[in-house]
């Protein structure tokens, strides 16, 4: 075991509890912290402070990082013991930004693709090299929309000013979903959130484990198809906001 400083760049939903991810300041590599308590994910209590508070974007802390348990879909993902985290400090000098460029994606594939899925199929005989990255969208809109009488909330945007590939990926960030939830449905350009000009803003985006047994509209979600197994997703894709 080992006491770790973690940079937080993901604190979203995940079924109902948490999955919190970011950059570890020892070995500079993605990691998604994972309790013992309930498979995959966190629980909130997992991810606050002992005064009580929870983990924010942006914040380093201090977690005593267990055993590795990376599967061929997540390489990121360790076990966290059940010390309490300690905030270290905010990731909001200067300098700090230049570090953030260094991990951002530069190319306009997403996660090995083009799309708001990856099919199981990819990964049957090499595993993801990652399943976390850090981007800068263009042309970035809010897309709420209902559909069977649930409601929908997507990040739709581009990567790069030549692409023209557009994403449009499920919104599991718990703070950018109050801001949506207060609207009706539509679709909202990113500036109209934002009195002046809006920060920069960053996109932590994440592969989910295999989801079922069939292909369904995904996080930034799209068309549902017909089942086949042996080309079932590896998961959705999420994005959570980082503003510095």
């Amino acid at each position: 075991m080992s006491v770790d400083r973690i940079l937080c760049l993901a604190n979203s939903y995940k079924h109902d509890h948490r999955c919190v991810a970011g950059i570890d300041l020892a070995t500079k590599r993605w990691v998604r912290l994972v309790g013992r308590k309930i498979a995959g994910c966190l629980t909130i209590e997992e991810t606050c402070y002992s005064g009580g508070n929870e983990v924010a974007l942006l914040d380093v802390f201090e977690a005593e990082l267990g055993d590795k348990c990376a599967s061929k879909f997540h390489p990121e993902d360790v076990f966290v013991t059940g010390r309490p985290w300690r905030p270290a400090r905010r990731f909001d000098e200067p300098r700090d930004v230049h570090f953030l460029k260094d991990y951002l994606n530069k190319r306009p594939a997403l996660l090995e693709g083009y799309s708001d899925r990856v099919y199981v199929r990819k990964f049957a005989q090499v595993p993801a090299n990652r399943s976390l990255e850090l981007v800068r969208p263009e042309d970035l809109w809010w897309w709420i929309r209902e559909e069977k009488g649930k409601r929908r909330n997507r990040a739709v945007f581009r990567l790069g000013h030549a692409s023209r590939v557009r994403y449009d990926l499920a919104v599991t960030d718990p703070k950018w979903l109050e801001q949506l939830r207060s609207r009706p449905a539509g679709i909202y350009a990113h500036e109209s959130f934002f009195t002046g000009k809006p920060p920069d803003t960053l996109l932590t985006v994440s592969l989910s484990e295999p989801f079922e047994t069939f292909i369904t509209s995904w996080w930034r979600e799209s068309s549902t198809c017909r089942l086949e197994r042996d080309c079932r997703p590896a998961g959705r894709l999420f994005t959570q906001v980082v503003q510095t």
